[in-house]
């Protein structure tokens, strides 16, 4: 089997996955990620060197770690985190001097389909909504017998909605009004109030998993349980909200680095909750990062395969 690797760079972590892979068929060996918040490092819509920088150490060691493996091929991709600055090329042109990756910034539509492609793995869906609340961004794919319906991308997240909103850790009363206030403006914005009634709920990405978590430790549910119903997720929200000693506890076990994002995530996903009728919600173990490299897989046997 050949192996490939795949580094996701986000507005919130930077993930690197080592696959084993063959033909169009994989599994994950490897993953290392690293939390730099490289929405923080934005400054009147501009990254900062310190942002840049960061990266560049993190991607480095990425490459220190790809030589311990025989690697087929490696991709780099970015997503909110370097598509939503303004000055995208110089510092795709300073990392790939400092650190010799070339990275590929992926629209937002681009990454609303990836998320789908990538979802459709291990999770064939007839129909739903699919949704992808990233640090940056949040994606929405809805989802019929045949295939993806409206892709859209939406430009907040859980980590842009903290540096935004949120003074301290735990969000305040009218903290949470105002980023109430502005996902709906988005939502309407894009006519996404508009959209039918669906019974599931599909999430991808690091919010939708750290939940899952969440949700796994307070109520005791199995490790392989991936399916939330709508009851299990309030359960776990009341007790969130109460953002008590027990509450921070239970963050600082479950998932340290989503503390001060955790929360603006919740409340985008309390509005898709409200605004798709949703009974369930599945979280699935893949996303954007898999469905990049089933598309570049995919395309490679394209390649090789000879004219019929």
């Amino acid at each position: 089997m050949k192996k490939y690797a795949v580094i996701d760079i986000g507005s919130n972590t930077v993930r690197m996955v080592i696959y084993t892979a063959e033909d169009t068929a994989f599994h994950g060996l490897f993953s290392k990620k690293y939390t730099l918040g490289l929405a923080g490092y934005i400054q009147d819509g501009i990254m900062t060197q310190e942002g840049i920088h960061k990266l560049c150490a993190a991607l480095l060691e990425c490459r220190m770690m790809l030589e311990q493996f025989e690697i087929e091929r490696y991709f780099v991709f970015a997503t909110a985190s370097l598509r939503n600055i303004q000055n995208t090329r110089e510092a795709v042109d300073q990392v790939f001097l400092v650190t010799g990756f070339s990275i590929d910034v992926i629209s937002g539509q681009a990454e609303a389909y990836l998320d789908y492609y990538g979802v459709m793995v291990d999770a064939p869906l007839e129909n739903g909504l699919l949704f992808d609340i990233g640090g940056g961004s949040t994606e929405l794919v809805t989802i019929a017998h045949d295939g993806p319906g409206v892709i859209e991308s939406l430009p907040i997240g859980s980590l842009t909605l903290a540096k935004e909103y949120v003074d301290k850790v735990f969000p305040k009363q009218s903290e949470c009004e105002k980023i109430q206030a502005r996902i709906r403006k988005e939502l309407k914005k894009r006519k996404l109030h508009r959209l039918p009634a669906h019974t599931a709920l599909c999430g991808v990405g690091g919010t939708a998993r750290a939940l899952l978590m969440l949700a796994q430790e307070q109520q005791e549910l199995p490790d392989t349980q991936r399916l939330l119903t709508v009851s299990q997720l309030k359960k776990l929200e009341k007790a969130l909200w109460k953002k008590d000693g027990k509450a921070r506890e239970m963050l600082l076990k479950t998932c340290p680095d989503r503390l001060h994002t955790i929360y603006p995530g919740m409340l985008i996903l309390d509005e898709l909750v409200q605004l798709s009728q949703c009974e369930t919600i599945y979280i699935s173990k893949y996303g954007v990062r898999e469905g990049y490299l089933r598309r570049e897989l995919a395309r490679k046997k394209k390649t090789i395969e000879p004219e019929k």
